[in-house]
């Protein structure tokens, strides 16, 4: 009987081999090209393995085999798969979606038949091209394409006559953007801008306002503290904006981590326990901190500010402030909902006020020197 074992070896080797995916699978690939108002879009991906609904990748040569000679799976996947496809192929002109028009899809016939001539060691992958079509706008400023999840990340290249070109990889789920115009931003996406300023990007952003609220002597102080900050803000950006105060350079980074870590020692000091009001000195630090926060905005916005008409600048102005106070907002009320938490679990207030406050300091200073080296020698 012991010959029969390395038979029975072969058969498990045989068996796994088929069962695993098939080895030259290949990523999708879309060449999108702008012809005056028609956008045109060619996708060469792998057929059977969509049809399936899986990944090049991740179908088994056994799942496909399944697809390709059961009589009746295939019609079923031609069925519904088309229209999937054409679903799943989203297409954003300025961020508005514009409906897609599936003009061909590989049929089962040109599936099979090049399966066949790719020989039985090689029936896969089946590499052919579907092709859609939209209409956008000639003052179109930017197209975003997303793709069917089930061809994982797409190798894309998208075209506009011969000067604008961008090749990306568009993961599943994202968006391939191609900017062929002017992008003109709305007050809406201004406020949005200045609330991801804060929330989620600038930690150190949330730091400084987290040492204000613990430096403060109540949630009104501390609001106030944040309103003030912000029009400190507003001031020096409009003044770089308007062209009234040169733009900083890099040296300004330091600065800003300076103030956190500044705002984090009168935390440690005071520990909550300021004068209650809202007394001019009290005011004059936000204000002070809100003027060189405004002045780094300003420079990482230089450029953009150069292109940007009068409206937009306004626009800048008003949106991006009130997004970045009400983050401030946001990050004050749950500090003092967590505080109030932890004192209701018997933490000691002020001390954990200090110590928070003591962290932020340690933490702002580090970044100053940090950024400081960087600024000399990196």
């Amino acid at each position: 009987m012991t010959f029969l074992r390395p038979v029975f070896l072969a058969c498990v080797a045989l068996l796994a081999a088929t069962l695993s995916a098939h080895p030259e699978w290949k990523p999708a690939y879309c060449v999108g090209v702008i012809d005056e108002e028609r956008f045109d879009l060619t996708i060469k991906f792998d057929v059977p393995s969509y049809l399936v609904g899986k990944h090049p990748k991740e179908a088994t040569v056994k799942e496909l085999d399944d697809l390709m000679f059961d009589a009746g799976r295939l019609p079923a996947a031609y069925a519904r798969e088309p229209a999937e496809f054409r679903r799943g192929v989203r297409v954003f002109v300025d961020g508005k979606e514009t409906p897609v028009e599936l003009v061909a899809f590989p049929n089962a016939a040109e599936v099979k038949a090049q399966s066949a001539k790719q020989g039985e060691e090689e029936r896969y992958p089946v590499l052919l091209n579907a092709k859609l079509r939209t209409r956008i706008p000639r003052d179109t400023a930017k197209v975003e394409v997303m793709f069917p999840p089930a061809l994982g990340t797409v190798l894309t290249n998208l075209r506009r006559g011969m000067d604008s070109q961008v090749v990306m990889n568009v993961a599943p789920g994202e968006r391939g953007e191609f900017i062929i115009g002017e992008v003109r931003l709305t007050l809406g996406d201004f406020l949005r801008e200045g609330f991801a300023h804060v929330i989620p990007d600038g930690w150190d952003h949330c730091l400084f306002m987290l040492a204000m609220f613990l430096g403060a002597a109540s949630l009104a102080q501390a609001l106030t503290r944040s309103l003030v900050f912000t029009l400190g803000h507003a001031l020096t950006l409009g003044l770089v904006a308007s062209g009234l105060l040169p733009p900083v350079g890099d040296w300004i980074e330091p600065v800003i981590a300076a103030t956190i870590g500044a705002g984090g020692l009168l935390a440690w000091r005071t520990g909550g326990a300021a004068r209650p009001g809202t007394s001019a000195p009290q005011l004059l630090i936000p204000l002070v901190f809100g003027l060189v926060h405004g002045l780094g905005f300003a420079a990482a916005v230089t450029g953009q500010l150069e292109d940007w008409g009068r409206t937009q600048v306004v626009q800048l102005l008003i949106g991006f402030n009130v997004g970045v106070e009400l983050a401030q907002v946001a990050v004050i009320l749950a500090a003092a909902v967590l505080l109030s938490l932890a004192v209701r679990a018997r933490a000691d207030g002020p001390f954990l006020r200090r110590a928070l406050g003591a962290a932020i300091a340690l933490t702002g200073f580090g970044l100053m020197a940090w950024r400081g080296w960087e600024l000399c020698f990196g």
